[in-house]
């Protein structure tokens, strides 16, 4: 499978298994310098491989080489791919409990052992910064660092 397939195929999955709705998450992959990313507004019932925006990780204003705008999350799509080079995907999703807890400011405690791995002793959640600003991929950023610098090297967002 090529990599707008594999995007697609992930969106659907995460469709299916009630993590996201409509075009609420959102998917990418680097593309040696670049990153291709699920497109703003389009959900998963509806998506193509023309669909899928791609766009420079360098770039610090979301101009993108195809025809459709990126997710309004590119920003820290972007700065977690370019942080540590082994990190070759981010997955974003508004699964109904994760997003639950996070908006009442509640990490998951790892209540499991097979989570542990994972994320550690918990998947933390971020402080509030409206979707698509700066703000909120500094905050992103910030939290994805601590997990992606445990063992595992295993990125969790909540």
């Amino acid at each position: 499978m090529d990599r707008h397939s594999d995007i697609i195929a992930a969106c659907k999955k995460l469709a299916a298994d009630g993590m996201d709705r409509g075009a609420s998450g959102n998917v990418s992959v680097r593309d040696g310098d670049k990153m291709m990313i699920t497109p703003s507004a389009v959900g998963c019932d509806v998506i193509q491989p023309e669909l899928i925006a791609s766009m420079a990780l360098a770039s610090k204003d979301g101009d993108c080489t195809e025809p459709n705008k990126p997710s309004s999350e590119w920003q820290f799509h972007s700065n977690i791919l370019r942080a540590p080079p082994d990190i070759n995907a981010v997955v974003h999703t508004h699964a109904p409990y994760s997003t639950i807890l996070s908006v009442a400011h509640k990490p998951i405690p790892a209540f499991h052992h097979i989570i542990v791995p994972f994320s550690g002793s918990d998947v933390r959640v971020c402080e509030y910064a409206r979707c698509g600003t700066v703000a909120l991929s500094e905050k992103v950023l910030a939290l994805s660092l601590i997990h992606i610098s445990e063992p595992t090297r295993q990125a969790e967002i909540s």
